[in-house]
């Protein structure tokens, strides 16, 4: 038997009557015009192989855990954010040439690492069938989940490219690993295969990070980039250390909700006063590394559902993920692109962040 098909882990639970529940939404009739994502959704137990996807397709599987975050004393609450991020995704009008199959869920399992592999076994069977897993979390510990099974699927270690206010490279404690050690266990990944570490880490903040965590960013050559480098005019430089950074890697695509300022994402286990917008300026960042056709796998970390506000950080995880579709179905479309780069934003993009700055004024 391959490894692609051992038995899934007992934490993986196939998609449930109420999973297929939190996909709701307005319903405008059947035609192709009208459609939302509650109703072009399919639903697929993956201990049962998955047909080859040869058009973009997302597979949504919810880390539904928060024991990460305990154990890094934050704020519990992000084991009910998949149900929640589904159902703010539904009514979303669907978008053309992009599939979407929802996967299921990965419970807590006895230890957090114990539950970052169940994670990485499904993440495995979704590259592999050539779809891009998005992971809806869950504490961000599930960055370690996506990067092991992207790197079991294609054989070489992802380069990890992380919107955060925090570098989530703590040391890990005697006890286990918890949501601030992910890219701790990528880098040591990676010295134990001998294999590259590539880590840009986008958005960090100061108040965040301990002197220590930046000196450990330094060992392990990250790429740092600061809230102040999301504006428009400083996308080129942004868009360049990311290209550094990664290099020819395909991407483990990590959002963590903290990165955003509360005012955005106030439902979180860690708000950030002071932290981005999701304005054009990081809009043109996601869409490019999107568009890059690199990017094997992505994770929304860290929505609590119980600690936001009407919805609001639910409804931003939520757009973002309507932003991944969109760019992927504007994929074929866009025949100017540099397939080896990261760009800055799809054709067009230019004159859009122009109206926007210019709206802001």
């Amino acid at each position: 038997m391959s490894a692609a098909m051992e038995p899934l882990p007992t934490s993986y639970e196939p998609p449930t009557k109420a999973s297929e529940l939190a996909w709701s939404g307005r319903d405008d009739g059947d035609g192709l015009d009208v459609r939302r994502w509650h109703q072009a959704v399919a639903f697929h137990d993956l201990s049962e192989p998955l047909d080859h996807c040869f058009e973009p397709t997302l597979c949504f599987i919810g880390y539904a855990s928060h024991e990460g975050v305990r154990e890094n004393m934050g704020r519990v609450g992000a084991e009910d954010g998949p149900r929640k991020l589904r159902e703010r995704m539904g009514s979303f009008p669907a978008v053309e040439g992009v599939s979407l199959i929802e996967c299921g869920n990965i419970r807590p399992a006895a230890t957090v690492v114990e539950t970052q592999h169940a994670l990485a076994a499904v993440v495995e069977r979704v590259v592999r069938a050539g779809a891009v897993p998005v992971v809806l979390g869950g504490g961000h510990d599930q960055a370690f989940g996506l990067f092991l099974g992207i790197a079991r699927a294609s054989g070489n270690a992802p380069a990890c490219v992380n919107f955060d206010a925090h570098l989530d490279l703590r040391p890990i404690p005697a006890r286990g690993p918890n949501s601030g050690t992910p890219f701790t266990q990528a880098w040591e990944w990676c010295k134990e295969k001998r294999a590259q570490f590539r880590y840009a880490a986008l958005g960090v903040q100061r108040l965040g990070n301990t002197a220590q965590l930046f000196t450990r960013a330094e060992q392990a050559g990250a790429t740092l980039v600061d809230a102040d480098g999301f504006a428009l005019d400083m996308i080129e430089v942004v868009m360049d250390a990311v290209n550094d950074a990664i290099d020819e890697a395909e991407i483990a695509l990590s959002i963590d909700l903290d990165v955003f300022a509360a005012a955005f994402a106030p439902g979180v286990s860690a708000p950030n006063a002071m932290g981005i917008a999701p304005d054009a300026a990081f809009r043109r960042v996601l869409r490019g590394l999107i568009a890059s056709e690199r990017v094997r796998g992505v994770e929304i970390a860290e929505l609590c559902p119980a600690l936001d506000v009407d919805d609001r950080t639910a409804r931003l995880g939520a757009a973002i993920v309507f932003e991944i579709a969109s760019t992927l179905g504007d994929g074929d479309e866009d025949e100017d692109g540099d397939e080896d780069d990261v760009e800055g934003g799809a054709e067009g993009d230019d004159d859009a962040s122009r109206e926007a700055a210019e709206g802001d004024e």
